[in-house]
């Protein structure tokens, strides 16, 4: 049995509680599909940007990945959800395919930089190269 889709409604009534769920950069920084986000095992709206998603107080366990070809970006969250407030977490997701994300509830850096410079840089050192090995030839 697929797992039942987190309920947008409080299921009970109570305190009206929110979580303010927000990715980190925008589709042309991070990726074109949105991560994906659990909430106690149930699957819940993401997108990139902010979204508020209604929510029981309590405890919670958040569960966030990225997926393109294969399933990266991994970070997980407890929070404890107060009565009547709204808590905001951040998602930032890597740059590459080959690191976690970073979930918390300040605005987090972005994993993988150093990779992803080493690999620009070694992208244009073989295109010079190229260059060079063609002039020389000729």
């Amino acid at each position: 049995m697929p797992p039942q889709p987190y309920p947008l409604q409080p299921p009970q009534p109570g305190p009206s509680s929110a979580l303010k769920f927000t990715v980190q950069g925008s589709v042309l920084t991070s990726s074109f599909v949105p991560p994906t986000l659990t909430i106690d095992g149930h699957p819940a709206p993401a997108a990139t940007g902010s979204t508020v998603i209604p929510i029981q107080p309590g405890p919670h366990h958040l569960e966030v990945y990225s997926q393109w070809l294969r399933r990266y970006g991994q970070a997980a969250l407890d929070v404890q959800i107060p009565p009547n407030a709204m808590v905001e977490v951040f998602y930032a997701p890597p740059l590459h395919q080959f690191t976690t994300g970073a979930l918390a509830f300040t605005p987090q850096k972005r994993k993988g930089v150093g990779c992803l410079v080493g690999l620009l840089v070694a992208v244009i050192a073989f295109v010079i190269l190229v260059v060079l090995l063609a002039a020389l030839g000729s």
